[in-house]
């Protein structure tokens, strides 16, 4: 399979994205500094809006509200900055898992390939189609009240409900409410663009490195035949049989050194990534439980989906590796490495003993992504938002700042 057509079967939805973020390999590089310049700008203003807001009124409640989306735009930001400083990395990746396609292979290797990538594919589609429904369902929200107020045909005016809050240093927002609106669905466009572009780039690499993996095993579990025995084949024979478990020795070391790079590229953005999450969670999951029933709670009860979501695709991809790993331990042990020549069972022994510190993936090398650490994530999750939620009622760290806000106001307002 070429370059074109593995860019058009399996790379089509990411290419699509990251063409318009800026940061798919081979663009023109005027081209990729006006898409980081546009995708900067429209964040950065976001956020300046949101930071506005809470400098403006100063309560506590504005405070909550915003650090979650604050912190969901920071962490776009890490996102598509991760890609735009490891572009080089990525552009090898790239290269590498074209090169590998291009490769002959066998055709039950290339099932095997065809079989992680499709698994790539689907989980591709799947983020990419949750990702527009929940941009979709945000855009809307401004429009579902205003829509429901004129059915009714009430005489008051129409509930302003805003996608992404933020001042805009204006007094009257009625005034300026299609322009905000049209800030805020700019703004979600772009979150859509660097969040599909960014993590199916990072599934889609996962997923090949988890194909290359296996196919080192069946290697491994093939490279001796049923029927032979070291009584009975010839020495070109015996020669071939090591020849073969040498070169399933070299795909697992290629698949090894895959997943690393990948690790690499990503190990800081994912600490960040899995940071920010957390603390978007919690604060999310406060609000959630201190507001009552309205459309401003469902906005946020679809924001925290969201997140946990995100969290989810993250770990997910870690305990893809961790299953593949395991795999090929298993393929190297139930080898026929007994039927062969001494020589050729010392690298079985090679084998397996490189197999006991498989590749991983991290976030900042200290936390290992695998569904573990995603219960033990949601478990931190859930155990800050009750704790945050006691305080909000309690004598504490929450009434010190509501009194400091308080102190806050009145001075500004002298």
């Amino acid at each position: 399979m070429d370059r074109a057509t593995l860019e058009r079967r399996l790379l089509k939805i990411t290419k699509s994205f990251a063409k318009l973020g800026g940061i798919w390999p081979n663009q023109n590089k005027y081209v990729k500094v006006l898409l980081w310049a546009m995708v900067d700008i429209t964040m950065i203003s976001t956020v300046i809006t949101q930071i506005a807001r809470i400098v403006h009124f100063g309560t506590l409640e504005i405070v909550i509200e915003q650090s979650s989306l604050i912190g969901a735009g920071i962490l776009m930001m890490v996102k598509h900055g991760n890609y735009v400083l490891n572009a080089t990395k990525l552009e090898s990746l790239l290269n590498d898992m074209s090169d590998d396609w291009s490769t002959n292979q066998l055709e039950e290797e290339f099932e095997i390939m065809m079989t992680y990538a499709t698994r790539g594919t689907f989980l591709v589609k799947i983020y990419s189609i949750s990702s527009c429904i929940s941009v979709a369902y945000f855009i809307q929200l401004p429009w579902s009240p205003r829509l429901v107020h004129m059915l009714k045909h009430q005489n008051t005016s129409p509930p302003l409900i805003y996608s992404i809050p933020g001042y805009y240093f204006v007094e009257d927002d009625r005034e300026y409410f299609y322009y905000i609106q049209l800030h805020a669905a700019l703004c979600l466009f772009v979150v859509l663009v660097v969040f599909i572009s960014c993590d199916t780039f990072y599934i889609v690499l996962v997923q090949h490195g988890c194909g290359l993996l296996t196919v080192a095993g069946y290697r491994f579990k093939n490279g001796v035949k049923k029927n032979s025995s070291i009584t009975k084949y010839t020495e070109t024979e015996g020669k071939e049989i090591h020849e073969s478990i040498w070169h399933s020795i070299q795909g697992h070391q290629k698949a090894i050194t895959f997943l690393e790079n990948v690790e690499s590229t990503h190990v800081t953005y994912l600490f960040l990534t899995m940071g920010i999450i957390v603390v978007i969670l919690s604060i999310t999951m406060v609000q959630v439980s201190t507001m009552e029933v309205c459309f401003e709670f469902y906005k946020y009860i679809g924001f925290l989906i969201i997140q946990f979501l995100h969290l989810c695709f993250l770990s997910l991809q870690g305990q893809f590796v961790i299953n593949s790993s395991d795999e090929i331990y298993d393929a190297i042990y139930e080898a026929l490495w007994y039927n062969t020549h001494p020589k050729t069972q010392a690298l079985h022994v090679l084998a397996l003993r490189r197999s006991l510190t498989p590749p991983r993936l991290t976030a900042g090398g200290l936390i290992e992504l695998n569904m573990e650490s995603l219960s033990r994530v949601t478990y931190l999750v859930v155990l800050f938002s009750t704790i945050t939620k006691h305080w909000l009622g309690q004598i504490g760290i929450f009434q010190i700042l509501k009194l400091c806000v308080s102190y806050y106001t009145v001075l500004r307002s002298a």
